[in-house]
């Protein structure tokens, strides 16, 4: 048998050296004034951007590959949709056209950058005299996918006849594109509509990838195979969050390919990330604890003394109208005070494991009070408003969120019109609510052992914690605060939540909260209720 020559591995360009070498990328010789860039997309943003957001708009021009570590509130998609707009302006100028990818590893996540760069598009359009900045917004997706609903960007199934249009115009730069997709459905309108039939291409003269912290290294790849020989990369996201998910036990390593993407090119090749440090969502009570936990450098919070906009009345007894098959306290208001931005319920171990009927009814008792005031308040109501911006509902197990929704729809009085947002730690990334309620659900001490890795996580309760606005509530049994792992490692992950419950909320009210059994018997459950110092 004579073996046949091997054909060398082809060596594709930029792609290899971001992979491998990023620090040897070619430098892009250039002028540019990104102050004058700044000054100009200015009228366009709400508000101006703070020190370390302009130094990661600059380096967007002037490096190849730029990291942007957003920790919550900082504003990290403002500062990416105001990065494709300076793009977009400099192209106008220049009488260029440019070609942006978008990307990241959900469509939720992308459609929040090309959202807002399309908010400050129109606004610049707007506000800018005689400054024409002619481009296309365009969100490419799967035929399965949810179209984004906003007309402002273009709608394109990837297997629509008008997807080998858009590759045309990608491969002849004939005209400024802002694109999104994920990196399987931009791979796939390449091998598609393009005559090399590979996911190979030189489209983008800029590629932001959002939520870079959850990617792995694989998908961020087959994004750079679509990259210009001469475009840049910006890699935004916060490795302390949670990052890629894998259908396999997955140890973090600084020396593998298996990392995501954001942690590879700061551990593995030493890119030093831009921080950003201003946070405009948490009020201090919240935005403490991780500051001192998981970010070293520090978070401001802009918004220290925000407060959910309520006012508690005072009931004589249950309030008219309160659905019967839901018991009232007036521990409800108390947990729902304004003043206690934290509010923290433990209670005993029991035999709870991936639901827990206890924790689902208070939790539905309390979104029922929270939409009551709302409605009083703030009438007329808006039920978008408030699944959108008000409230959100997480918990870890998929039992557990249909536990609590139909509590909300059968003993709360809740509609599906439209649905309550009740959904995993997971999916809630990259959201923020006014108020979050975060119900932990285990409370067997057996069953907490075997997922405590999962159910103890650090960047977990970090997200949990840190998409509320206003208020925070959380549920969570003694099973899960008293339980001592014997993994040194998961031990050390468990003090952060572990020490969140016992010593941060350190002021502690004994109370009882009703509950009615499955077999219709009304309980009495005591609990502690911990609210941090204020």
């Amino acid at each position: 048998m004579v073996a046949r020559d091997k054909k060398p591995a082809r060596r594709i360009e930029p792609a290899h050296s971001l992979l491998y070498e990023p620090d040897k990328l070619p430098a892009v010789a250039s002028v540019l004034d990104t102050e004058a860039l700044l000054d100009t997309i200015a009228p366009a943003k709400e508000y101006p951007f703070n020190e370390r957001q302009r130094a990661a708009f600059s380096a967007a021009f002037t490096k190849r590959l730029s990291l942007v570590w957003g920790p919550p509130g900082t504003g990290k998609t403002t500062v990416l949709a105001g990065i494709v707009l300076g793009y977009l302006v400099r192209a106008s100028v220049t009488g260029k056209t440019v070609r942006i990818g978008v990307g990241a590893s959900n469509y939720n996540a992308l459609d929040k950058v090309l959202v807002e760069a399309v908010k400050l598009y129109e606004r610049c359009v707007s506000s800018t005299a005689g400054l024409k900045i002619p481009a296309t917004f365009i969100r490419v997706r799967s035929s399965h996918a949810q179209p984004l609903g906003d007309n402002r960007i273009a709608d394109l199934p990837r297997d629509a006849p008008e997807a080998s249009h858009l590759a045309q115009n990608l491969e002849s730069s004939a005209m400024s594109l802002v694109v999104g997709g994920t990196w399987m459905q931009l791979g796939k309108l390449c091998q598609t509509h393009t005559e090399r039939k590979q996911p190979v291409a030189e489209w983008f003269d800029l590629l932001i990838i959002d939520e870079a912290s959850q990617m792995d290294t694989g998908a961020a790849a087959a994004y750079f195979l679509l990259l210009a020989q001469d475009g840049h990369v910006v890699l935004a996201g916060d490795h302390k969050q949670l990052g890629p998910i894998y259908g396999f036990d997955m140890q973090e390593t600084k020396d593998g390919l298996l990392d995501c993407i954001f942690s590879y090119m700061q551990e593995t090749h030493e890119v030093q990330p831009i921080t950003l440090t201003d946070n405009h969502r948490n009020n201090e009570e919240i935005a403490s604890y991780p500051r001192t936990r998981f970010y070293p450098e520090g978070l401001l919070a802009k918004n220290p003394a925000r407060r959910l906009d309520l006012t508690l009345p005072v009931f004589t007894g249950t309030p008219s109208g309160w659905s019967p098959d839901l018991p009232w306290t007036e521990e409800y208001l108390r947990i729902l005070d304004p003043n206690s931005p934290i509010v923290v319920i433990t209670y005993g171990a029991g035999s709870y494991t991936l639901s827990n009927s206890f924790e689902a009814q208070t939790v539905a008792a309390v979104a029922a009070l929270y939409r009551r005031l709302r409605a009083e308040q703030h009438s007329p109501l808006d039920e978008n408003d408030f699944w959108d911006e008000r409230l959100g509902i997480m918990t870890p197990h998929r039992a557990q969120m249909a536990g609590i929704r139909n509590n909300m729809l059968e003993r709360a009085g809740f509609s599906m019109k439209p649905p309550p947002v009740v959904d995993t730690v997971d999916r809630f990334q990259g959201q923020e609510r006014d108020l979050i309620i975060a119900s932990y659900t285990v409370a067997d001490p057996d069953f907490v052992g075997s997922e405590d890795e999962f159910i103890l996580s650090p960047r977990r309760f970090n997200v949990t914690l840190t998409r509320a606005r206003s208020k925070f509530i959380m549920m969570i049994s003694d099973a899960v605060t008293q339980y001592l792992p014997a993994d040194k490692d998961i031990a050390e992950d468990a003090a952060h939540i572990q020490l969140f419950v016992e010593e941060y909320c350190s002021n502690i009210r004994e109370v009882t909260l009703p509950f009615i059994d499955a077999d219709g018997v009304l309980k009495h459950v005591p609990c502690s209720l911990r609210t941090s110092p204020s």
